[in-house]
């Protein structure tokens, strides 16, 4: 919680400026296994900062304890091959998973129960265990209030602290979701974005990636995954889509316990319901799942939208159909199989990744949008199709979804330029970001 002590206190130092501030800060504030160090510091700031306190003071004295941590060895967080998490997950029915990795096989278990509980609630912990001893531990809390906060613990992380997340609600009916996707390789590109998504005022209810979590499926690919996602991992369910670099690799479906649909280990392609929306899962990597299989998904999507009930619908696959970052504009198979079944049923929106760039493109109704800016090395690009209303390449970036009741709202927020020394080719990790914060489309 010290982190975020800091980062409120520097907020409110800085007059609410805080989006100004350089990406490396953000990165720097956002990581940290010194959870005693953070402790430490934010009570010694609490007993140097009172109400007399001037704000320059106040800044002066924020600035010094900045650039301790700037310089200090704790601040630097690292992943482990061994264990990781937890991290939450979207269950059957509306349930929340709560997730972890442990160095051996163990019999895990999780305790829960209301965050501010009524008077006859207090002492109504419950807990929930393993049947038996795994080192990829999947817990599903079903028993849940509708759009309540709880807390949480886990038992065999080695780690004491309480987290916090809001259950699923039916009667929801606004509410807003993040998207992005394509970190792979940056994993402190991809933390320092996590770590905006996590302080976000829009407090999303699911946040969905579009495929490439991980350069290449291995131990140590997904331990810098997990890693880079904790700013928001542990409260914030994620909802991960299946990428060509994830290679339909069993790793996937060990560390992801999806709901359950079709494809691959019957969690290739799936779909859930929350409020008025009906979202859609799908697998875009023909070359892994051959033709016959690809065919298959089709007939299940059509299937899919034919019984849509909610208002809206949300489709997420990793290919996008359209691009302006394609040399012919489009992926005809794609166009003919699904774009089609998507204007004949008017899905609303379609995210997609890949293309690592900001694209938006819109076709016969249907929105599409690319959003590739999660750390990958980045794409140049501009827009040179028709139907592409707004592009941005070389952009660190992620979009979020405003849901109400008259309609869907999407912003995009970048929160960082990624530096481009010339050429045309992507520009990898070790590139200079720029930059603050800011929007740069949106759709009302």
């Amino acid at each position: 919680m010290g982190q975020w002590f800091l980062f409120t206190c520097i907020r409110a130092g800085f007059g609410g400026k805080m989006d100004k501030m350089a990406p490396r800060e953000v990165g720097l504030l956002s990581q940290g296994s010194g959870a005693k160090l953070y402790r430490l510091l934010t009570g010694v700031i609490l007993s140097m900062i009172n109400e007399k306190t001037t704000k320059l003071t106040t800044v002066l004295i924020l600035g010094i304890t900045f650039m301790f941590l700037a310089n200090s060895p704790f601040l630097f967080g690292q992943s482990s091959d061994e264990i990781w998490g937890p991290y939450l997950t979207v269950g059957e029915g509306g349930s929340i998973v709560v997730n972890w990795k442990t160095a051996e096989l163990r019999q895990g278990e999780v305790a829960y129960s209301v965050a501010s509980p009524a008077d006859d609630e207090v002492g109504s912990e419950k807990v929930e265990r393993e049947t038996g001893p795994v080192q990829f531990h999947h817990v599903r809390l079903d028993d849940l209030r509708g759009g309540t906060e709880y807390k949480y613990e886990v038992n065999d992380i080695g780690d004491p602290s309480t987290y916090y997340f809001r259950s699923m609600s039916e009667d929801l009916r606004e509410f807003a979701f993040f998207v992005y996707g394509d970190n792979r390789t940056c994993v402190q590109r991809h933390r320092i974005l996590t770590t905006w998504m996590a302080m976000d005022r829009w407090d999303p209810t699911f946040i969905f990636h579009t495929g490439d979590l991980v350069e290449r499926p291995t131990t140590s690919r997904w331990a810098d995954f997990f890693w880079a996602i904790e700013p928001f991992s542990r409260s914030t369910p994620l909802v991960p889509v299946l990428g060509n670099h994830e290679m339909y690799h069993q790793s996937y479906f060990d560390v992801f316990p999806l709901p359950t649909g079709d494809g691959a280990s019957m969690r290739g392609w799936y779909s859930f319901e929350y409020g008025p929306i009906n979202f859609v899962i799908l697998d875009s990597n023909v070359n892994e799942i051959g033709l016959s299989r690809f065919l298959e998904q089709t007939e299940w999507l059509k299937r899919e939208l034919e019984g849509q009930t909610r208002k809206y619908t949300v489709v997420f696959f990793h290919h996008p159909i359209y691009s302006s970052g394609y040399s012919s504009g489009v992926d005809t198979g794609l166009a003919e199989s699904w774009g089609s079944l998507f204007e004949e049923h008017g899905v609303d929106l379609v995210f997609n990744g890949h293309v690592h760039a900001y694209e938006r493109l819109v076709k016969d109704g249907v929105t599409y949008v690319v959003t590739g800016g999660g750390g990958a090395p980045t794409d140049n690009i501009s827009p040179r199709l028709d139907i592409s209303l707004k592009a941005r390449g070389d952009s660190l970036h992620y979009v979020r979804v405003s849901v109400t009741e008259t309609g869907l709202e999407l912003e995009t927020v970048e929160v960082a330029r990624v530096e481009r020394d010339g050429g045309s080719g992507r520009v990898g990790c070790g590139a200079e970001l720029s930059g603050g914060r800011k929007i740069i489309d949106r759709v009302k």
